[in-house]
């Protein structure tokens, strides 16, 4: 399409600014800023911002620009073609205006885009991104003779008279009079002096803010403002509250959003496909954007809200399906269909306890999977103590037994060692030869499993991230399994798994939400661990304040004397300014010396060295400890059947699920485990999540609490769960936009449902932040 039919097209078309995909305005306003053409571009933003009867005119401008600047019409033209003009039936992923910087936007200079920036605000479409936090409803003007103390009110009136007055501290406070048919109000402005030359005697101001009392006398602060010249109507409206920055106010982001809007709104592709907008009753997305950042009503902000949402799940589900090997990797690969009856007898014979019904129901699961063409991927949740280690081993005998290699990858080298400990007896009594590699294996013994390994002669090794160092190679992997894989990069556990043929599990003692589990795990099958082995107590839990410190020293002597261990948990290793909370080697130096000098006391942190680590969990596994200060090292996995008392120090800066996990390292013996929560709550919140483990020992119901009360990033820790935080979806408030497109995406992911261009564009940079 040469520049003569272009211009043609959008004549022909109406002057709807519609003869390209994205709009004509944008495109050639894009286009104009690629080559520097700068009037070219101004009036591009005016044909995009003009009514229809004002566009001819201005079309005609922009042919004689055009024209003008081009020497030889054919590398205009040319290049006019290079930037990928598509007609409107053709689509495409994407508007080449949404990608500008925002910084091209009108009176958003160099400084401004730097603030916004900090919001992760770059373009044009990360601000049409940027939705809302919040509305004020500024439709109702108040009377100045009904203002009510403390409230948020909106205000119309004239200003009669300005003040300025400097306090002391540098401080100016900018003070109008208003005055409406029933009143005089004061309104305030702090720190913008500069508005007093605009604020002249008769000019009217609709005003926002709150009434408050301030020396006997009521004023107004105002939060924001404008002219009742620039208002169509006789009110503001709905007004979008944003997350602001320094450099950055309320007025700025929505002045930047209008303008964004006038130039890109019609030029906004579909990402949700037609079918799924009408299955679900969505809007499309032009719309739900107009409605999100612009309502008419608060009807309009919650249609808008759930198209959003829906959009934000379904690319975030499609992008984790999309990035796992499985999903690119259509070959078929030689099932492990040896006969499961026969492997499951001599694995249960060879068991020195009866698997429980939970355990036999997530192996039969597991066994299935293992029997497919395609490579098994499967989550498995269990409580602490369900039995999870047996159900991996049930898995890695019917790996090894069909021929196969298994791999299991603990993230600590105290679980490791202890996953070894546990399962060497089960595999010799088997005949299924092992291994374990960690980074602290003597090298001669390393080089025997290495070559093992590439060999096929050993059939399964258990170790740490050694097993994933630069020349551990296998000869026939068949399955890997990682034990708490939230704990591990995404490259880590891609590393471990190798070739995209073999099975991958996931062991996790953190109950997940199920919630939680469709997002993170949206490529896998799940299985869960419902019910403990027989014979288990429930731990007593008990939330104190320090006031009880006394009596809690008291009960662990007792304990002590009766030769059980316990754990005394802080959360720090050293003291921290920020944070008040106990050192650990303070208050084991104070145990050690004052409280208990006639026990062995233990210490247990992670800036030790991991072979001091392993000597200092030995020696309490062993009885040579009776009291282990620690930090939070050993949530994960230790088995210490002896352990009967579980003290957590400053409890309140602890999840609920971390809670839980530290409870259950207790118990795990004959003797009633006793778990003591000594705090400092002050908030309401934290009050309630002290009074909640205290009551409540399922794993689940915790987790979705904590996960509820801090949101997917503090549950698992800031980096380790791994998503981006969501933009406008809640995944307990929106669960049923959640299971809906979780399963659309399964059916997008198996190619039984179409996309669209812009939601691949979309799952595309969401990948990209995964990676």
């Amino acid at each position: 399409m040469n520049i003569k039919e272009l211009l043609e097209k959008e004549m022909e078309a109406g002057y709807h600014d519609s003869s390209v995909f994205g709009g004509f305005a944008a495109y050639i306003f894009a286009w104009a800023q690629t080559n520097d053409l700068n009037d070219v571009a101004a009036l591009a933003e005016r044909y995009a911002a003009a009514a229809r009867t004002e566009r001819s005119d201005l079309l005609c401008q922009i042919s004689d620009h055009l024209l003008a600047v081009a020497k030889d019409q054919r590398i205009l033209l040319s290049s006019l073609k290079s930037a990928a003009a598509v007609p409107v039936k053709g689509g495409a992923p994407s508007s080449p205006t949404l990608n500008i910087p925002l910084a091209n936007l009108k009176n958003i200079g160099a400084k401004r885009a730097e603030s916004f920036r900090k919001l992760g605000i770059g373009t044009i479409a990360d601000l049409l991104e940027y939705y809302p936090r919040d509305y004020q409803d500024r439709r109702i003007i108040t009377l100045i003779k009904d203002v009510p103390i403390g409230a948020q009110v909106s205000i119309r009136g004239k200003v009669i008279s300005c003040e300025l007055q400097q306090t002391r501290g540098r401080l100016t406070i900018l003070r109008c009079y208003l005055r409406d048919d029933t009143g005089i109000l004061p309104a305030i402005w702090f720190n913008q002096p500069f508005l007093q030359k605009r604020f002249y005697a008769g000019r009217e101001l609709i005003i926002f803010g709150k009434v408050e009392r301030r020396f006997n006398s009521i004023e107004l602060t105002v939060q924001d403002y404008q002219f009742a010249e620039d208002i169509k109507g006789e009110t503001i409206g709905i007004v979008p509250i944003y997350s602001a920055t320094e450099g950055i106010n309320q007025k700025t982001i929505r002045t930047a959003m209008t303008d964004a809007w006038r130039l890109c709104g019609g030029s906004i592709p579909d990402t949700i496909p037609e079918k799924l907008r009408e299955k679900h009753g969505l809007l499309d997305r032009a719309e739900a954007l107009r409605r999100i950042h612009f309502p008419e009503d608060f009807l309009e902000i919650e249609a808008a809200r759930r198209t959003l949402s829906y959009e934000e799940l379904l690319i975030i589900q499609l992008a984790i399906i999309h990035n796992h090997p499985r999903h690119e990797n259509k070959n078929i690969r030689p099932p492990q269909r040896q006969e499961d009856g026969a492997i499951l007898e001599k694995f249960t014979a060879a068991l020195p306890f009866s698997l429980t019904k939970a355990q036999q129901k997530v192996i039969d699961e597991i066994y299935e999977d293992m029997n497919r063409d395609q490579p098994m991927s499967r989550l498995v949740q269990g409580d602490v103590g369900s039995g999870k280690t047996a159900v991996a081993a049930a898995a890695i005998v019917k790996c090894c037994m069909n021929g196969m290699q298994a791999v299991m990858m603990a993230p600590t080298e105290i679980l490791a060692n202890q996953h070894d400990q546990n399962l060497a007896p089960l595999f010799d009594r088997l005949g299924i030869s092992h291994a374990l590699l960690t980074a602290h294996t003597p090298a001669a013994e390393k080089k025997r499993i290495l070559t093992g390994l590439a060999d096929g002669t050993i059939s399964f090794a258990v170790g740490t991230h050694a097993l994933i160092q630069e020349g551990v190679e296998f000869a026939r992997l068949g399955l890997a399994i990682t034990d708490e894989q939230h704990r591990f990069g995404v490259d880590q556990r891609a590393r471990l798994r190798g070739d995209t043929l073999t099975d991958t599990l996931i062991m996790t003692a953190t109950p997940i939400p199920r919630t939680l589990a469709m997002t993170l795990y949206a490529d896998m099958r799940l299985s869960v661990i419902d019910a403990l082995p027989p014979g288990r107590k429930p731990v007593k839990t008990y939330a104190v304040n320090y006031s009880f410190e006394q009596r809690i020293h008291n009960f662990i002597a007792k304990e002590a004397a009766d030769a059980r261990q316990i754990f005394i948990v802080c959360p720090l290793i050293e003291k921290s300014e920020a944070l008040d909370l106990a050192s650990a080697t303070a208050y084991y130096q104070r145990l050690r010396d004052e409280v208990f000098p006639h026990l062995r006391i233990g210490l247990l942190h992670g800036k030790l060295k991991p072979g001091e680590k392993d000597q200092v969990m030995a020696a309490f596994k062993n009885g040579e400890i009776d009291i282990l200060v620690a930090t939070t090292v050993i949530e994960v996995g230790i088995d210490i059947p002896n352990a009967s008392i579980m003290v957590i120090r400053d409890a309140e800066r602890f999840g609920l699920a971390q809670l839980h996990q530290l409870r259950g390292r207790i118990g795990r013996g004959s003797a009633e485990g006793h778990c003591i929560l000594i705090h400092n709550a002050q908030s309401d919140i934290a009050k309630e999540r002290m009074e909640t483990l205290s009551q409540c020992s399922d794993g689940f119901a915790l987790a979705e609490a904590d996960l509820r009360l801090r949101g997917p990033g503090e549950f698992f820790g800031k980096r380790q769960h791994g998503l981006p935080s969501l933009k406008i979806a809640d995944i307990f408030r929106d669960s049923d936009l959640l299971e809906a497109s979780h399963q659309d995406a399964v059916l997008i992911g198996e190619g039984k449902s179409d996309g669209t261009p812009a939601l691949a564009a979309e799952i595309d940079k969401y990948m990209a932040l995964l990676a």
